[in-house]
């Protein structure tokens, strides 16, 4: 079964996920995958903003949030795609779960 973890910062904004586990022959895994891969390249594209995506056994993308002006932004393109992986939960619960993992620590 694949996992995805939801990060979030202490002030409870997306600030990544984590694609484990994978599947890649279920249709949960694929759209996950599919689905992380557009919003790296929306955040990139359309907000100028380079996040770091790395794609292997682990899929990881991760966004920087120190640009308050566009928290927004960010925001709705983060939660669009917290909601269509939700939606994969439901529809493939044998196939993929969302997790949200421990708030990130600024040090």
């Amino acid at each position: 079964m694949g996992e995805v973890l939801v990060r979030r910062d202490e002030d409870g904004r997306l600030v990544g996920f984590t694609l484990q586990g994978m599947q890649t022959d279920t249709t949960a895994s694929a759209s996950a995958v599919h689905l992380l891969r557009a919003t790296a390249a929306s955040v990139s594209g359309y907000l100028h903003i380079r996040p770091t995506f790395s794609a292997g056994k682990e899929f990881v993308l991760t966004i920087d949030r120190s640009d308050p002006h566009l928290d927004r932004e960010i925001d709705a393109i983060m939660e669009t795609l917290l909601i269509g992986l939700k939606m994969l939960d439901e529809e493939y619960p044998h196939d993929l779960v969302v997790r949200e993992a421990g708030a990130e620590v600024r040090v």
